[in-house]
């Protein structure tokens, strides 16, 4: 076991020197050998090590005796413990998950908060990873779910992952390194002990070789979905824009990739990202029109050549905000400042930015009081560098822009029309010229989306 799980770590280069590792120690053979492993490269690699155990208070006194024996044995090999009591049975009843789901992620939550921001290493081994492919597989995944638990993901390291359950029972046996046992492991309600306890005897039976041939299997499987990412990822640069993704690009996509720049997309707003999802995504993107609701109150929609998602939050309104050289003053539509400058001052500006043009204004042009506002009805922006003037529900139409999102781009008008607005620049009226004496230079952010 000892050589494999060095052969992991060197591999994925999980353990750099002076690491602080938090282990997932849960009192049973795998995690109980890892911290075994752990304590023994804590000289040789400056390890900051600590033990976590959570408490899930699902079986009652044998919950008890495995908090009891964690924490003896940390005390024995003068590993510090941090200890958490969940119950997790509640708190799945009020979360509406089931209590494997809520228990898994309260449990990486306590550990990523017991590591506080160091290494988190979990116990998962060669076994694990078989039985979750099967598992998976006869939830119809695909290539990425068949790879099963990868060996290092983000901060969490799996140092066992090369070693099969058996290994390791067999160097806590040579080692006489105590544990204890699990006896939800031997229920047959759960998915993974069926498949642990009938499947894969039943592919060892037939295939005496069955975990190096598996081994061999991940290694192809994780070199073609390591490719595939990468394309993915060179695929969802290319199709961002801001207002979502560009539906010409993820049309010449191949379905392979399309899903894998779905998922990341859909990831970025928290959105789930199963085959109904991917299914709907590809509908729109065949008919170029309509919305579809992904979840309540979020919606995918294809608009002006872009796929986006969108919630309903009801529209952004803010009365019209008067404003004037200096900061702006707080609001939600946008934070920055105007700043008045002299001929000198802006020429010795002009030297630095060279675009500094299309957010400057003569501010002896301006009509009556100056405004901060939302757009409304009737907006026309006349921009010089393009010698066009539109209506700006038109401007933003070219850019692309969504309707839902354009009460919240800040524009700045007078008492006639609009003299600035964000993202496109000043209106030809009130452009600088060689008689300026005073320059107003906006430098306007908008507020989050």
């Amino acid at each position: 076991m000892r050589n494999k799980a060095l052969q992991a770590v060197e591999q994925y280069q999980m353990l750099p020197y002076g690491s602080r590792v938090t282990v997932a120690l849960s009192g049973g053979a795998d995690s109980v050998a890892l911290l075994h492993f752990l304590c023994s490269l804590q000289k040789e690699r400056m390890l900051g090590l600590q033990a976590c155990h959570i408490n899930h208070l699902l079986r009652a006194e044998e919950s008890e005796r495995d908090e009891a024996f964690v924490r003896k044995l940390c005390e024995d090999w003068r590993v510090p413990l941090k200890v958490y009591r969940e119950n997790v049975a509640a708190g799945a009843k009020n979360a509406g998950e089931s209590v494997e789901l809520f228990g898994r992620r309260v449990r990486y939550q306590r550990l990523f908060q017991a590591a506080d921001g160091g290494l988190v290493a979990t116990a998962h081994t060669l076994s694990d990873r078989a039985e979750t492919t099967f598992i998976n597989l006869l939830r119809g995944t695909g290539l990425k779910g068949l790879c099963s638990i990868p060996p290092v993901q983000g901060k969490v390291i799996r140092p066992l992952i090369f070693c099969t359950r058996e290994q390791i029972e067999s160097y806590c046996r040579e080692n006489e390194i105590r544990y204890v046992t699990d006896s939800t492991n031997f229920s047959a309600d759960y998915t993974r002990n069926r498949v642990r306890q009938t499947v894969i005897p039943a592919l060892q039976a037939i295939q005496p070789s069955f975990y190096p041939l598996y081994s061999r299997m991940l290694g192809h499987l994780e070199e073609d979905e390591a490719f595939l990412e990468q394309t993915a990822d060179e695929a969802f640069e290319k199709a961002q824009q801001a207002s979502g993704l560009d539906a010409g690009v993820l049309g010449e996509l191949p379905l392979a990739i399309l899903f894998r720049v779905l998922r990341r997309y859909f990831g970025s707003h928290q959105v789930s990202c199963e085959t109904v999802q991917m299914e709907a995504a590809q509908r729109l993107l065949r008919q170029k029109r309509g919305r579809i609701q992904l979840q309540k109150n979020c919606w995918l929609e294809w608009n002006a050549g872009l796929l986006s998602i969108c919630r309903d939050e009801g529209e952004f309104q803010m009365a019209p905000l008067e404003v004037g050289p200096g900061k702006l003053p707080e609001n939600s539509l946008a934070s920055g400042c105007l700043r008045l400058l002299n001929c000198e001052q802006f020429t010795n500006l002009q030297k630095r930015e060279c675009n500094i043009l299309k957010k400057t204004i003569d501010y002896d042009k301006i009509y009556g009081r100056l405004f901060l506002r939302q757009k409304k009805e009737g907006d026309y922006l006349r921009l010089a560098h393009r010698k066009v003037g539109k209506p700006l529900r038109k401007w933003w139409n070219e850019q692309k822009i969504p309707p839902r999102q354009r009460s919240r781009i800040p524009v700045l008008s007078d008492e006639e029309s609009p003299v600035w607005v964000y993202g496109l620049g000043a209106d030809e009226r009130v452009l600088p010229t060689k008689e300026t004496v005073r320059f107003l230079v906006i430098d306007i952010e908008e507020e989050a989306l």
